[in-house]
């Protein structure tokens, strides 16, 4: 069966973007030409240009790759009943996507790579996305009487940074500790944060 131009189009664009990933994996970004990325992915220089604006363009893809996931699983969290055990779902979510894409999110975390990005306002904005859907589900706790946090939003945001902040660091080899491991102990520091039932 011949393959749709919309088929053939979205193998092309997978294939620029996974070039740049493994060019990514040996080569800060500032090293990395448009030309180096078609010469890996096999296509004309041009090609490049139908998909993408600029190399800054094609970088905030992978950065969106790894958020859009976060993002939906954030989305289910806020709709999600009041339990333990959909934290710890989302928390074994969040290290099985940490191991499962660990070279990904090495690129995207590498200090050049965030200059290149100038992200620091996008940061921002994802960061606080995030932290509201966790302080909805934070929220409806309360409601429910199994929290009574006196501050949804603080404590949203240090249950966001953390987790974040600590696998960010085992990703990157900061911290000498096995992410698949991390999940029990993860989910124990967070449950003791919200003291279910006990505030």
């Amino acid at each position: 069966m011949k393959k749709t131009k919309s088929e053939k189009a979205q193998q092309t664009k997978k294939k620029i973007i996974q070039s740049a990933e493994q060019l990514l994996l040996d080569n800060t970004i500032n090293k990395i030409s448009v030309r180096d990325i078609t010469t890996k992915a096999n296509v004309a220089k041009g090609t490049f240009y139908l998909y993408f604006d600029s190399k800054a363009e094609l970088a905030w893809t992978l950065v969106e790759k790894s958020v859009l996931v976060f993002d939906q699983e954030l989305t289910v969290l806020s709709n999600a009943p009041v339990t333990k055990e959909v934290l710890s779902s989302l928390i074994s979510k969040a290290v099985d996507f940490s191991i499962k894409h660990k070279k990904l999110l090495q690129i995207i975390h590498h200090e050049h790579f965030l200059a290149f990005l100038q992200h620091d306002d996008q940061h921002k904005e994802y960061e606080e996305r995030f932290t509201l859907k966790i302080q909805t589900w934070l929220d409806r706790g309360n409601q429910e009487g199994i929290f009574q946090i006196p501050d949804t939003y603080f404590y949203a945001k240090f249950m966001l940074v953390s987790l974040h902040d600590l696998l960010e660091r085992m990703i990157l080899g900061e911290l000498d500790y096995d992410l698949a491991s991390s999940k029990e102990h993860l989910t124990t520091i967070m449950n003791n944060i919200l003291q279910w039932g006990a505030l």
